[in-house]
């Protein structure tokens, strides 16, 4: 259907797809048999896609792509894997697992990697978006490969990089916007920056552990030789039970209780991030209902 009104499920059984999918309208479901033995693989560079439009509009880079107003859409239980730097061309410029320019996207139970930099990158137009993410796999060995604009939540996450850093968050035109992640862990095969951003952000972990491949550099602004955005709200960067092996570094300390409002850990939820304005877990709980 062109405009579904409730969830319109499509599974995918066990096999490796090698192709790009576009989805261009809301309540589309795509639900694979098994999270590591139902793989989309695609190799596409930013910098030279090989589809760029479809129906008139233009298209983002990814193996997966949500165009605007595909909202309201859940990707489950698949490996997304854009393998460009490994099977074309030795880069990790941006190339894209999953891209979005849609809002209230829910990304759970799948394994996400990419060749490159941005893996999971979901850029509602003005970063309005809000994203919901649980139980996943991501691996990529560029940087900022989970690089929300907008709300995000994260939780029971695995992360696992290559020597550049790791998350990354714009939360430009609303002090509220905020990137959340809870119960993940966090590593690297070479020692790494755990995180950055190049405009006003703010970053919440909680419950999270970390490998000694963390090093001691504060999650901030991308660059020290050059301001492309002055961040007026400043440095926000809360934490609270981070543990690394090895030691935590200062940086790593509690701090939840300065954010705004004060809030307490168990009060850090996925509706608490959207301000009560979307309940993920929610509708995932309706659509397992569903599916069962």
């Amino acid at each position: 259907p062109e405009q579904p009104a409730e969830p319109y499920v499509i599974l995918i059984k066990k096999g490796t797809y090698r192709e790009k999918v576009i989805i261009d309208r809301p309540n589309i479901v795509l639900l694979g048999e098994d999270s590591d033995s139902t793989r989309l693989i695609f190799a596409e560079l930013a910098g030279k896609q090989v589809i760029r439009e479809y129906k008139g509009k233009p298209v983002g880079n990814g193996v997966i792509v949500l165009q605007e107003g595909a909202d309201d859409c859940i990707i489950s239980t698949m490996t997304v894997y854009n393998n460009y730097g490994s099977t074309v061309e030795a880069t990790t410029a941006h190339q894209m697992a999953i891209f979005g320019r849609a809002t209230r996207t829910i990304v759970i139970n799948c394994n996400v990697w990419a060749d490159g930099n941005d893996a999971l990158a979901l850029w509602a137009p003005g970063g309005e978006g809000m994203y919901y993410h649980a139980d996943l796999d991501l691996r990529c060995p560029g940087v900022d490969f989970l690089c929300p604009r907008g709300w995000c939540y994260a939780t029971r996450c695995r992360f696992y990089g290559d020597g550049r850093a790791l998350i990354w968050h714009d939360g430009r035109g609303n002090f509220d916007k905020k990137l959340v992640i809870t119960d993940s862990h966090f590593d690297s095969k070479s020692p790494v920056t755990l995180g950055r951003y190049h405009h006003d952000a703010q970053f919440f972990l909680l419950n999270c552990t970390m490998s000694d491949k963390i090093i001691d550099h504060p999650i901030g602004y991308a660059y020290t030789d050059q301001v492309l955005d002055p961040c007026p709200w400043g440095q926000r960067i809360y934490m609270h039970k981070v543990s690394r092996e090895g030691g935590n570094f200062a940086w790593m300390a509690d701090n939840l209780h300065q954010a705004k409002g004060s809030p307490r850990p168990e009060e850090v939820t996925a509706l608490w991030t959207f301000g009560g304005a979307w309940d993920p877990e929610q509708k995932i709980a309706e659509l397992q209902k569903r599916t069962d």
